[in-house]
């Protein structure tokens, strides 16, 4: 074993730059955070356990005032305690090129406000050799999960149960839904005579995406349910991941706060809007879902 030297404590203080003084109150005051780190450690577990990809910076927005030591302090601990988010293994798109029925009806789009566009996707969850299927439908404006549904078959009735509970949720808790905008990929399914048939019955608008950063939102739900909760839990069978789904996207809708809604959850957001009785927020999104620009070329000075 490879022998490291050893240093008195004035000599590696005078390397260091510190005082032994500053180096025995540091010694005191760790010796003294343990209650603290007592209590860190037993928020942090419990915020875990519901949210597996909860950020340590989010963890001290949630129960940081209980704490007697301030925010870059915390968040150092929460790190040194293990607490850095763990990305599992991310598994490929389903967004395929190819013919789209419907125009994207998305290109600079101003959207001020809920059930004027909602982005639909489905995504893989993988158990061994059994493959489910998850399908969600997330509003863009407030980033409520309005609709989700886990299945084992990829058929287009599935994408109809979502859109229909989505539907029924929208009515009960939002403003009316004319004029609302289903943006989607170029999957069959969202082309199907009954998903279509819906569509129209209800006065909504079909919109298409040729690749998947078209369909942001979307693609962020798919990431952050699946990835982040459902690849951590690991249900086993179509029972358990469609409980775990359940639980999954509640916590999302109600407890994860978003800079741009206000540090507001989801749902905080669309209350907040609906006690006001107003349907649109303080702030507008500008969808501008095209090619991104290719990086220009460096030309050398000339002399």
């Amino acid at each position: 074993m490879r022998e490291y030297p050893s240093f008195r404590v004035i000599h590696a203080c005078r390397i260091l730059g510190y005082s032994r003084q500053a180096y025995y109150q540091s010694l005191y005051e760790k010796a003294g955070n343990g209650e603290v780190l007592a209590h860190l450690l037993t928020e942090a577990c419990m915020v875990r356990q519901k949210s597996p990809s909860k950020g340590c910076r989010s963890m001290y927005e949630r129960f940081g005032s209980s704490l007697p030591i301030g925010r870059d302090k915390s968040i150092g601990l929460l790190m040194d305690l293990g607490f850095r988010v763990k990305h599992p293994k991310r598994y490929g798109r389903a967004t395929q090129s190819g013919t789209r029925e419907f125009p994207n009806l998305l290109v600079d789009k101003i959207v001020t406000g809920i059930n004027q566009v909602w982005q639909a996707d489905m995504a893989h969850y993988l158990y061994g050799d059994r493959k489910y299927y998850t399908m969600y439908i997330t509003d863009v404006y407030s980033q409520e999960i309005v609709g989700y549904g886990a299945y084992s078959t990829n058929v287009a009735a599935n994408y109809a149960r979502v859109l229909e509970q989505a539907l029924k949720r929208a009515r009960e808790y939002g403003p009316p839904l004319a004029g609302l905008i289903h943006h989607s990929d170029g999957g069959k399914q969202y082309e199907s005579m009954g998903y279509k048939q819906l569509c129209r019955k209800k006065g909504i608008h079909q919109s298409m995406c040729m690749y998947s950063y078209e369909n942001p939102y979307a693609e962020k739900t798919n990431d952050l349910i699946n990835n982040a909760y459902l690849n951590v839990w690991r249900p086993k069978s179509l029972s358990e991941l469609s409980k775990a789904q359940r639980k999954a996207v509640m916590d999302h809708n109600m407890n994860s706060n978003k800079k741009v809604l206000g540090k507001l959850s989801p749902l905080q957001f669309k209350r907040t809007l609906t006690n006001s009785k107003m349907n649109t927020g303080n702030y507008s999104l500008i969808l501008k879902p095209r090619n991104p620009e290719q990086p220009r070329k460096k030309m050398n000075s000339i002399n």
